[in-house]
């Protein structure tokens, strides 16, 4: 039997071997393709990261729908911890889904990146308030883009996008 380690030092991201790594005096980008991503809809309170551990964003995506983002899971398995725990926690009428394969997240921060992220995307970024998040198009790709924040940005691009929006 393989053992867990193994199993998730051969995992590969969206964008394959290569990683979005660049940093310059005010801007600095890299993705983190492994995050823990669960869809969240119907509940009329917005869950939480309570008992996750580590770092995480709950962000809204519209009316009763969320989009959590946590640690990754260090063990390899069918669904995500936090997905069980959030449906079990939700109870009745929440749909939770595992989504951590369908996004993966790009995080740019200085003082640059909101200039980088207006140059591909529509939506009129400094107006949204740290904690917000927005859904649009960013250099032609279906995106979230979550103000984490006073410099600080994490966009959720489809994984089958990510290599264009990397490029």
């Amino acid at each position: 039997m393989t053992d867990d380690v193994d199993v998730l030092s051969r995992r590969r991201g969206p964008l394959g071997a290569g990683r979005l790594e660049a940093s310059g005096p005010a801007l600095e980008m890299a993705d983190e393709p492994f995050r823990t991503l669960v869809d969240v809809r119907g509940p009329r309170v917005a869950p939480t990261l309570d008992g996750a551990g580590g770092d995480g964003w709950v962000w809204p995506l519209g009316p009763d729908w969320w989009l959590v983002d946590a640690e990754p899971d260090v063990v390899p398995s069918l669904e995500v911890r936090l997905a069980a725990e959030l449906r079990a926690a939700l109870g009745e009428g929440a749909s939770v889904v595992d989504v951590s394969s369908h996004r993966t997240v790009f995080v740019l921060s200085g003082a640059d990146a909101l200039t980088v992220l207006s140059h591909g995307c529509s939506i009129d970024l400094e107006r949204i308030a740290v904690g917000g998040c927005v859904q649009g198009g960013l250099a032609q790709t279906q995106v979230a883009i979550g103000r984490a924040g006073a410099e600080l940005w994490r966009v959720y691009p489809r994984a089958s996008f990510a290599r264009h929006l990397a490029a």
